[in-house]
């Protein structure tokens, strides 16, 4: 593997785990934020979007069994996906 390359790979393997971290919410749930933020995956999410996304509720195309309180948000809270 070339030099340039090699460092390409780790550059792209540093940029992609920046800013991860997973918490605990109230509600019982977990969170994990990618990519500094720029993604957001929530469990037991029944918290209202904001209105200033683009959002998007998932259950009324694939949720037959009832909510299940997924959230993920894209670039910083720009497009919401929601399951509730």
């Amino acid at each position: 593997m070339k030099p340039t390359h090699r460092l390409t790979a780790v550059l792209a393997l540093v940029a992609c785990t920046s800013g991860c971290a997973t918490r605990n919410t109230s509600s019982g749930g977990r969170e994990t934020t990618l990519l500094g933020g720029a993604v957001t995956v929530a469990s037991d999410s029944f918290q209202p979007t904001t209105p200033t996304t683009v959002d998007t509720d998932t259950s009324k195309l694939i949720g037959k069994n009832g909510p299940s309180g997924s959230k993920v948000t894209i670039l910083w809270g720009l497009i919401t996906l929601h399951d509730y």
